[in-house]
């Protein structure tokens, strides 16, 4: 197990792709499980439990649609599963080191205060994420860096409208 977390930080840091990763149920079903208690707490901080549980619920299952799709289309469905693995892997990972500085920037907010070093590493951090979800899809789809990284910014960019969408209060 300890030799599996260090993989998912090797995905972290550039180091391994998904086809690293073993191609495994179980590790699929507990990395959803874990994205999912790693996204409610992220949102736990300005949503309810149950809105932060379906917000959670609706970004796993929008990245498995967009993985199947994307792949579907590149036929290369075959790497779905350690795709998806490496994805949700390095998101509970990215999620945690993350976790503290939103906090931060939310209590902040909630005094009125600004908490710019707070900001500066969500921003760092967000940007690490975007630059391993882009390594990802490089491996999984086969395309050069560049696209990855044009990939990665229109998935979150349209991941966060349609959140906002469905999800807004």
């Amino acid at each position: 197990m300890q030799s599996l977390i260090f993989r998912f930080f090797d995905i972290c840091l550039l180091r391994a792709g998904p086809q690293d990763l073993p191609s495994s149920l179980f590790l699929l079903r507990l990395v959803m499980v874990l994205s999912v208690i790693v996204g409610v707490f992220l949102n736990l901080q300005t949503e309810g439990f149950s809105q932060s549980l379906m917000i959670s619920l609706f970004n796993v299952v929008w990245l498995t649609a967009f993985l199947y799709l994307s792949l579907q289309l590149r036929g290369k469905l075959t790497r779905l599963r350690q795709s998806l693995i490496a994805m949700l892997g390095t998101n509970v990972i990215l999620g945690v080191l993350i976790m503290p500085f939103m906090y931060n920037l939310v209590a902040a907010d909630l005094n009125g205060e600004s908490a710019p070093v707070a900001f500066q590493f969500f921003l760092l951090l967000l940007l690490w994420d975007i630059t391993v979800f882009a390594h990802i899809i490089r491996h999984s789809l086969d395309v050069r860096l560049g696209y990855g990284f044009v990939i990665s910014i229109g998935y979150l960019i349209l991941s966060w409208t349609v959140v906002d969408m469905i999800f807004a209060t």
